[in-house]
């Protein structure tokens, strides 16, 4: 009897487990989202500094806030030049303009950061019409697709080599939005 109940506490703390950061891997791909703790916050707090972090980071922020539902979630847009980047022989590393949306729901003392979407810009040429499309790391959590960018051996292609730099950006900016909720009132009055 012991057994099956530590089996059935097992088996749903697996199930139940949450992601805390990013990663790309040849088993599951990219991580959907992660769900970030902050001690002794309230959701309604939590959703005034994520407010004031997206205020304080991105240049436009009224442009890049796309909806909200106040001290339930918020949805904006970012973009980055150094996102996203193939090695192609010859080239080296070549990046390519990069567009993402991001979800943050918050809750007392936790909130989720759930990257929504991924799109990248390529320049038409005499093969392609070019534009925005659909990154294609979000369709890969198959083994079919997870084989478009690993070896047999589980290592990267070359050509899809600089991967890991995806979600690491994104951890990055999930610890920039964290520092900011966990920081206190800032002034500056030494000016």
């Amino acid at each position: 009897m012991k057994k099956i109940i530590f089996l059935i506490l097992f088996v749903s703390g697996i199930v139940n487990a949450q992601e805390s950061e990013f990663t790309f891997d040849n088993n599951k791909g990219m991580t959907d989202y992660v769900v970030t703790p902050v001690e002794g916050k309230s959701a309604q707090e939590i959703y005034k500094k994520v407010i004031e972090w997206i205020k304080t980071t991105y240049k436009n922020p009224d442009k890049v806030i796309l909806s909200t539902i106040e001290n339930e979630y918020i949805r904006f847009e970012g973009s980055s030049e150094a996102l996203f980047a193939n090695h192609i022989p010859m080239l080296g590393k070549t990046y390519y303009p990069t567009k993402y949306q991001i979800e943050i729901s918050v809750k007392d003392n936790k909130y989720k950061f759930d990257l929504i979407s991924m799109q990248n810009y390529y320049t038409g040429n005499k093969y392609s019409a070019g534009g925005w499309t659909n990154n294609v790391i979000f369709n890969s959590n198959t083994k079919e697709g997870l084989d478009t960018y690993y070896k047999k051996d589980g290592s990267l292609k070359s050509l899809w080599k600089y991967i890991p730099e995806v979600p690491s950006y994104f951890n990055e900016l999930n610890k920039s939005l964290l520092s900011s909720i966990e920081s206190g009132a800032r002034k500056n009055d030494n000016w």
